[in-house]
């Protein structure tokens, strides 16, 4: 499914953590690596006059601990390429992952700034916002121990069981044709929910809600159907509530190893990847989050 991956790093803790993750994308088709790190304005000090040898001792070490990585990925039987840049990081990300037309781009949920609950970085948050081709956005788990940082992953099997929460637009259904083929990367159940949104199921009369509920658990179904064909077990939920906050507490109860949506749609999907409610989601959800996008216009939906 993902060829050609990128991965962003800055070398921090929670980076090396998150790119020990990279040989599990193997079932899912990976075979070419491109590794990026960017080198920042401040990384650089800049006086009057443009020191060059201070980049060029940068430039030499970025790419050094590039070439360790790659030779890593190497062993393992990857084909790797490596660019260090300068700029900003999310810019220069999104610049490299169109030149080397990637399938996806592997990020990490922090960068060097390590809090004690799963923080969004800028640089992560930009790259979502922006990027044209799917993110895979993996969380780790931060300890400190005896003033030593270490950072655990939080899912290792990261294809095993997969929550979908879909709002039925064209940009939900862009993730659910992602959904449909992760079987062969051994996905074994997926759990595909909708939340009826209560703030504006409050202006409809039982009637309707009651005439919505049918709609939507035959709409469900019917992706479950579609997942079965397809040799995946499959179960509906359907609930009422406020959409992210439902979708957090589904996704802590069913402990599922990857959430996969859509970067756009109504309700809970436009909430989840705008302002601070989506980066509330990846801080307090412990799970990684596959976002595919779709640009298509999306249609009108109660």
């Amino acid at each position: 499914m993902f060829a050609k991956a990128l991965f962003p790093t800055d070398f921090s803790a929670y980076a090396n953590t998150v790119f020990t993750c990279l040989p599990d994308l193997k079932s899912a088709g990976l075979r070419i690596v491109v590794l990026v790190s960017v080198i920042k304005d401040g990384d650089v000090p800049m006086p009057d006059t443009l020191n060059r040898e201070d980049l060029k001792r940068v430039e030499w070490s970025a790419q050094e601990r590039l070439n360790i990585a790659r030779m890593a990925l190497e062993g393992q039987g990857f084909r790797v390429m490596t660019h260090v840049r300068y700029g900003s990081p999310a810019q220069q990300i999104l610049r490299v992952a169109e030149e080397e037309r990637v399938n996806l781009i592997v990020i990490g949920a922090q960068g060097k700034t390590l809090g004690q609950a799963f923080l969004l970085g800028s640089v992560t948050y930009e790259v979502v916002r922006s990027a044209s081709v799917p993110v895979l956005v993996e969380k780790a788990l931060v300890v400190r121990d005896m003033g030593r940082v270490q950072c655990q992953l939080a899912c290792e099997e990261m294809f095993s069981r997969v929550l979908h929460p879909t709002d039925f637009s064209e940009s939900a259904d862009a993730a659910f044709q992602v959904v449909k083929r992760l079987k062969s990367v051994g996905t074994q159940e997926v759990i595909v929910l909708h939340v009826q949104d209560e703030r504006t199921m409050q202006h409809r009369t039982p009637e309707q809600i009651a005439a919505f509920d049918d709609e939507d658990t035959e709409r469900l179904e019917t992706l479950c159907r579609a997942l079965r064909m397809y040799g995946l077990q499959a179960r509906s939920l359907l609930l009422h509530g406020h959409p992210v906050r439902e979708t957090l507490r589904v996704a802590e109860e069913e402990a599922p190893s990857l959430i996969v949506l859509g970067s756009r749609g109504r309700s809970a999907l436009r909430e989840i990847l705008t302002g601070s409610t989506f980066e509330n989601v990846l801080r307090l959800s412990r799970h990684p989050v596959l976002v595919v996008r779709q640009s298509v216009p999306e249609a009108n939906y109660h």
